[in-house]
């Protein structure tokens, strides 16, 4: 499975249960539009590994909207920190996906630090996190508000195609994704 097919099934998921996606910079972001753009996808830009923190933010903010980050496994290891902070605020609407290639893939498959990491060792080892799945069970996983914090492990091969282009600029992201929360209703 590429991670273009692992973000398409975890984003009809994540619409089936009303949730928010916050997508990582690179890769993520637009493998994520070319699925289906939506007012529920806070795509970001700017420096890498902030999807957990940014979707962290949402979280706590609206408690009653579940919120899925969609993660590079390259860009995470830039903010480790993210995951133990996440860890021990535990919201409960949250769940953290994470690519895990191996690679860079939106610089041309470029290996990535995250080889040397066991993602699910390493969720095991973080308290907060009380669901812990691969992808191959999200049939039975829920993107509810009051599901409990949970960690999706997403292994996926590097893209061979190009992505495509990306529309939208900060400013548009931002207003767009301001205005769904608001008229957020669960």
């Amino acid at each position: 499975m590429n991670q273009f097919e692992a973000i398409k099934i975890l984003a009809e998921k994540a619409h089936a249960d009303n949730a928010a996606i916050v997508s990582d910079i690179g890769s993520q972001t637009v493998w994520l539009h070319a699925c289906g753009d939506h007012p529920s996808h806070l795509y970001l830009s700017g420096p890498m590994g902030m999807a957990p923190s940014v979707a962290m933010g949402v979280a706590m903010a609206r408690p009653d909207m579940p919120v899925l980050a969609l993660c590079g496994d390259g860009a995470t290891v830039m903010n480790f920190s993210a995951l133990a902070t996440i860890s021990h605020a535990a919201p409960r609407n949250l769940s953290i996906a994470l690519m895990d290639n191996g690679v860079y893939d939106y610089t041309g498959a470029l290996p990535s630090p995250s080889q040397g990491v066991d993602w699910t060792a390493l969720i095991s080892g973080l308290t907060g996190f009380s669901r812990c799945i691969s992808l191959s069970d999200i049939s039975d996983y829920s993107f509810k508000a009051d599901a409990g914090l949970g960690f999706i492990h997403c292994p996926v091969g590097s893209m061979k195609e190009k992505a495509p282009p990306f529309p939208w600029t900060g400013p548009e992201i931002h207003k767009r994704f301001k205005a769904y929360c608001a008229g957020y209703k669960g």
